[in-house]
């Protein structure tokens, strides 16, 4: 049976595309679009994004490297005002072949479009997804194996990093308050390694407490050389926030606190009367360890923390 000429065409793009994925010389293609966005009833911006592909062979491997430009708009919330920011985002994939690609380089512009608050500014880092809520950039980074997730916050104030934690973390909300507050634990089988990168003798992890627009204080977790402290895994403990009163209502199993007798017109003396527990399961019987830690005027309070001694080394950062 003869081919169609459609049929000859199709044959020869495939072949085509095969032959750029086995060459060895760097291929790349851009495509350059210009979006113009109104901000206001005077003035117009506008702003040139690039797109590419590149397809190279990187130790016997083909890589294929993507970069995409594109723009949101998302709103940062100062009290009950509402401040629309346009952002620019460029992904970069590092490098994709035969399976998904985890690791993405993103660099990020973000701007105020109205004249009641200026902002500006700039970050850029390595994850895999993100997502804008609650006043943050929420980035994650996946593990590979043997490895914890990585969760790090930016503020959409400033693009400053506020809050890591590794696995996942706990939120306090405050009624009628969009930004929220987050405690979580940074362990030692974080991915890109946070903890060995600190280089502290003993350390176990860290405990940050932290707003959506600037870290609030850290707890240094050490441990003591002994046979039971030797047992403790090295992954995130067990996480719950616990109400001491009728004043807090602990959802989502514990992983949330609502403080229920507060609004928009709190005080630092208001977030109180609740603790974070940390649980450590440990040894051949599932035995456990927990540390308290009170939350108390807005703080990570160690001073009243309930731990066992003779295991934890527990100070301020």
């Amino acid at each position: 049976m003869k081919a169609t000429k459609q049929q000859i065409f199709s044959l020869f793009s495939l072949l085509l595309f095969t032959g750029m994925l086995v060459s060895c010389n760097q291929k790349e293609n851009k495509k350059t679009e210009t979006t113009a966005v109104t901000i206001t009833g005077k003035e117009t911006y506008a702003d040139t994004a690039t797109s590419s592909i590149k397809v190279f062979n990187q130790n016997g491997k083909v890589c294929i490297q993507q970069s995409n430009t594109y723009f949101e708009i998302v709103s940062f919330y100062e009290g009950k005002n509402k401040i629309p920011l346009l952002v620019k985002i460029k992904k970069t994939s590092l490098c994709e072949a035969d399976s998904a690609n985890r690791e993405k380089v993103f660099e990020i512009e973000a701007k105020s479009v109205l004249d009641n608050k200026s902002i500006e500014w700039q970050t850029n880092f390595v994850a895999t997804q993100i997502e804008f809520r609650d006043n943050i950039i929420l980035a994650l980074k996946e593990g590979g194996e043997d490895e914890e997730d990585l969760l790090t916050r930016f503020s959409l104030l400033d693009g400053k990093q506020v809050f890591i934690a590794s696995y996942s973390d706990m939120k306090i909300v405050i009624p009628n308050v969009r930004e929220k507050r987050f405690i979580g634990f940074v362990s030692q089988k974080a991915t890109t390694k946070p903890i060995q990168n600190l280089k502290e003798e003993n350390l176990l992890g860290i405990i940050n407490y932290a707003t959506g627009s600037a870290p609030i204080n850290s707890v240094s977790v050490k441990l003591k050389r002994n046979a039971v402290a030797a047992k403790i895994p090295l992954y995130t403990p067990d996480m719950v926030l616990v109400p001491n009163n009728a004043n807090t209502s602990a959802i989502e199993d514990g992983k949330s606190i609502v403080l229920m007798n507060t609004d928009e017109h709190f005080t630092a003396k208001d977030v109180s009367d609740f603790n974070a527990k940390f649980t450590f399961y440990y040894g051949d019987d599932n035995e456990a360890t927990e540390i308290i830690i009170p939350i108390k005027n807005d703080k990570l309070d160690i001073s009243k923390a309930v731990f066992d001694k003779d295991i934890f080394e527990i100070t301020a950062r």
